[in-house]
């Protein structure tokens, strides 16, 4: 499959060369082909191969004078890449998941107990993830109570987010690939763990994960609400009055009208 967007590889300095990007086929391994000039590249002639078969993950990289930059990591490479927009690096990163990277194993440990799905998503850099070090691809689950993020290598748990606590989400569409890919963003609270922060992952599954959270707030909600007899009961000389939180109304609007 060809890929004609031209991008940056990074070795000493960065340096404009033109890739095409190719699937594992009985002809081959997968493998990033490039050229020195847009011609070359057109024409097919004077090509450079990189195998990406032990390649083992791909995500958003970090550079000081290149925005749009990504890095492949393999048993044998290290390479870094810069598209000229974000949405082409997204495409990019996109992409070498789909044609190169194996499907995400089932583990155990992720499956233990309630959850509402298992999703692959890719860490978006903010400072909130740079700051908890989050970087790569993660397993995404929706549990009881907890918004988790496991290893995609061991299946172990790495961080969690109170569901209580997290007053806001958004989706965000792409307009390539037919529309697969999407970006999911979501505030955490002071009540969480990790502390208050913004998050972003990359996901082909937001629409399913967000559907996950909601279902999963309201019944949380629903626990809380006192049943019926409960409701005109006046209040005993031992009892204390219960008065909602600014962090619970805000559940309330995410479960109501955060969703898009």
């Amino acid at each position: 499959m060809k890929v004609t967007m031209a991008s940056y590889v990074e070795d000493l300095i960065w340096k404009r060369k033109w890739f095409v990007l190719r699937r594992k086929s009985p002809r081959g391994q997968p493998r990033l082909e490039y050229y020195l000039t847009e011609k070359a590249c057109s024409e097919g002639r004077h090509r450079t191969s990189i195998s990406l078969e032990d390649l083992t993950s791909v995500s958003h990289a970090h550079s000081r004078t290149h925005n749009h930059s990504f890095l492949l990591v393999g048993m044998e490479i290290k390479l870094f890449l810069s598209a000229d927009t974000e949405k082409e690096s997204l495409e990019w990163i996109q992409l070498i998941k789909e044609l190169v990277l194996p499907e995400p194993k089932l583990y155990p440990s992720v499956q233990a107990g309630d959850i509402y799905g298992l999703h692959e998503v890719n860490v978006i850099p903010t400072e909130d993830s740079d700051r908890l070090e989050l970087t790569g691809n993660y397993l995404m689950t929706v549990r009881k109570e907890y918004l988790c993020l496991h290893s995609a290598k061991t299946g172990e748990r790495v961080l969690e987010w109170e569901l209580d606590h997290l007053p806001r989400f958004r989706l965000q569409r792409l307009s390539h690939l037919q529309d697969l890919d999407k970006v999911l963003t979501f505030q955490a609270g002071r009540g969480c763990k990790t502390g208050e922060g913004h998050f972003q992952f990359l996901t082909q599954r937001g629409r399913e994960i967000l559907d996950c959270v909601k279902l999963q707030t309201q019944k949380l909600a629903n626990m809380r609400q006192p049943l019926p007899h409960e409701r005109h009961r006046r209040p005993s000389i031992d009892s204390v009055p219960c008065t909602r939180s600014s962090e619970n109304e805000t559940v309330d609007s995410l479960t109501s009208n955060s969703f898009s």
